[in-house]
């Protein structure tokens, strides 16, 4: 476990940071500071959702962070990773897993010159964090629903498998729902805070980045249909060339089956020009189908 432990300029509150506990090392922690321990439960539990309980000494807080603005995967656990947050006036504690060293640097700078002077202050700093990497994750996504969109309609080729697409779908839909479960939160924050500036700015993001992810589940969603028409079309194309190319030689092939069977009694055998006759029938026949394909234009 690493254990930080800042306080602003002006000493109004303590900020405890704490990485990768373990259960007793929490059970102490939550005994030092009386937190409920029904929340602890909460904190190891690796899958929880985003969620705000008001508390009578602490309110908690559980957040969930995109892993990096490149992540993959397609579950809750490799695709983010969970913040928990107490918080009163005096004291606010965040509990994670995985090291968050761009908000312990720029939190820790901002205390230090003034800048951040309350809880509040701190706490939608850290969901401002947040949001920031869905930002930067939602523009890895759209790169890479264009890359396929170019492959598939431009390249006239199916670059990219079913399974990449269906990955990239379950990606943007866990993000989409994570962020309806953070607005949430958002909305709990700005109801028990002092309207500000930031205050304001947290909220409209979140309008905007619940906005965008609707339209790019929306988009992987059109991708992946639009996918399956591609490859239906391609098979279908395929299929009516060996139709073609069947309704060419089907009545060939029957002709020559007849003329093997080399019994005694067929005249043919012995004609001096049934070769000829014979091939030019079949030369024919198949000039007949390929004008008949030509007229109903199926070539």
């Amino acid at each position: 476990m690493q254990l930080t432990e800042v306080k602003p300029a002006n000493n109004a509150f303590t900020w405890l940071d704490i990485t990768a506990p373990s259960r007793d090392e929490l059970i102490e922690i939550s005994k030092r500071y009386d937190l409920n321990n029904h929340h602890i439960d909460d904190c190891l539990e690796p899958d929880h959702l985003p969620k705000f309980e008001e508390g009578e000494d602490f309110n908690f807080i559980i957040l969930r962070r995109v892993v990096s603005k490149d992540a993959e995967g397609s579950t809750v656990q490799d695709l983010t990773t969970k913040i928990a947050i107490f918080y009163n006036e005096k004291t606010i504690v965040t509990i994670h897993r995985l090291p968050h060293p761009d908000i312990q640097e720029v939190c820790e700078q901002l205390m230090q010159t003034g800048k951040i002077t309350s809880v509040n202050q701190l706490l939608l700093k850290v969901i401002a964090k947040v949001q920031q990497r869905y930002t930067e994750f939602s523009a890895h996504l759209n790169g890479q629903i264009e890359a396929f969109e170019t492959g598939l309609f431009i390249r006239k080729t199916a670059l990219a498998s079913i399974e990449s697409l269906y990955m990239l779908k379950r990606r943007t839909g866990l993000c989409r729902k994570l962020l309806l479960l953070t607005g949430e939160v958002v909305s709990a924050v700005r109801h028990r805070q002092k309207k500000s500036n930031e205050l304001q700015d947290i909220g409209d993001n979140q309008v905007k980045l619940q906005l965008f992810y609707d339209q790019l589940s929306e988009d992987s969603q059109n991708l992946v249909s639009t996918y399956m028409s591609y490859s239906a079309q391609k098979t279908n194309e395929v299929m009516k060339v060996l139709t073609l190319f069947s309704a060419y030689f089907l009545p060939l092939t029957f002709i020559v089956g007849i003329y093997g069977m080399n019994f005694d009694n067929m005249p043919e055998l012995r004609s001096q020009y049934g070769y000829p006759i014979i091939m030019g029938l079949m030369l024919l026949i198949f000039l007949l189908i390929f004008f008949w394909f030509k007229r109903r234009k199926w070539l």
